[in-house]
């Protein structure tokens, strides 16, 4: 999967990369976690000073990364305990000075020490804090070393930083793989408002292991599901609901039209929950909502593709010479039949109403 894959832009495109600018950068030394134990957590106190060939270098080696075929699209997890969530809404949403952005990343460095225990390898916690096309960022990389390999902490007054020796060591050179990365850019002001992308070199990121789904645990979030799988999902589920569980024919009637004007507006999101309040009538809203879960429709915001539902959402108009109109869905042969001298609907009459 690259970055152009999925529709809609869910992943970071090589056109955001090769605008990045990377900002600053910080390392902390995060262990296992071993319960009772306190360990060795090195959390620096100040960024890591890096020149501008690095930063071109990194710039570089995150764009291979991150536009691979083992990116992925993810978006936050509803009611995540992971702090990383918060940090990175909170942390993106305006400039920070510099001790803001140490003290955030050494945050998310605790809590990835607190999680990784048992068969999960130690190593780096590294943040990159980045704009792209004036859009504010950060990068999470996780990143492993040899066992006993010593890392060189520089001191800068009462702080100590690694050195820009690690990053030569650990993420520059040729044969280093960047074994676990995210990346979110914030395009809005809205807590969902951006385009986020998760690697994981070592496992395969369908897999339902532990370890296969410890980093994006960690992210505290989920995979993005294909553009057109959701909104196949939230389409065939609502037409479900109005057939099986709405029994009033205007509410029914009330809800397929708003279901089919949805989907086919210029809109390129589909919000379920404004669609909920604005097409919903209140007394089924619960019951429509729980609905939606119970098949894993997603009630969050995700971009529109309808590829799967086209012809379920096209329509055949019949005009007869007295301006008689008759509007069916394409799908339903023979609901309308059309002979020489009549056109007759083989459905029961649900409603009257004036145009």
């Amino acid at each position: 999967m690259t970055g152009t894959v999925i529709k809609g832009a869910v992943l970071l495109t090589n056109e955001h990369l090769a605008v990045m600018t990377i900002k600053r950068v910080i390392f902390h030394d995060v262990p296992n976690h071993v319960h009772g134990v306190d360990g060795n957590l090195v959390l620096a106190s100040a960024e890591t000073e890096i020149d501008a060939q690095r930063r071109n270098m990194l710039k570089k080696k995150l764009a291979k990364v991150l536009d691979s075929k083992s990116a992925y699209p993810i978006l936050f997890e509803d009611n995540s305990s992971s702090p990383v969530v918060a940090i990175v809404r909170e942390y993106t949403k305006k400039e920070h000075k510099v001790d803001a952005f140490v003290t955030n990343t050494q945050e998310l460095a605790k809590h990835l020490h607190q999680v990784q225990h048992g068969a999960v390898s130690p190593g780096l916690l590294c943040v990159i804090e980045f704009a792209a096309d004036g859009k504010p960022g950060l990068v999470l990389m996780k990143l492993e070393r040899e066992a006993g390999a010593q890392l060189k902490l520089d001191k800068v007054g009462n702080k100590t930083r690694f050195a820009m020796s690690v990053l030569e060591d650990l993420v520059l050179t040729d044969g280093t793989k960047l074994f676990k990365t995210a990346a979110f850019l914030r395009t809005g002001s809205g807590d969902d408002e951006f385009l986020m992308s998760a690697c994981d070199s070592q496992h395969r990121v369908t897999d339902s292991s532990d370890m296969a789904r410890f980093w994006i645990k960690y992210l505290g979030c989920t995979f993005r599901e294909d553009p057109r799988v959701s909104t196949s999902k939230f389409y065939n589920a609502s037409i479900e609901f109005i057939n099986s569980v709405v029994t009033e024919p205007v509410m029914r009637t009330a809800i397929y039209d708003g279901l089919h004007a949805e989907l086919r507006s210029s809109r390129s999101m589909v919000a379920p929950k404004t669609f909920i309040q604005e097409h919903v009538p209140e007394e089924l809203r619960t019951t429509y909502r729980e609905f939606l879960e119970e098949r894993k429709v997603p009630l969050t915001s995700f971009h529109k593709d309808v590829i799967d539902v086209k012809n379920k959402l096209r329509r055949r108009t019949f005009l007869s010479e007295q301006g008689v109109m008759v509007s069916a869905p394409e799908e339903s042969e023979g609901l309308v039949q059309v002979n020489e001298e009549s056109i007759v609907v083989q459905d029961k009459l649900k409603r009257v109403g004036r145009g």
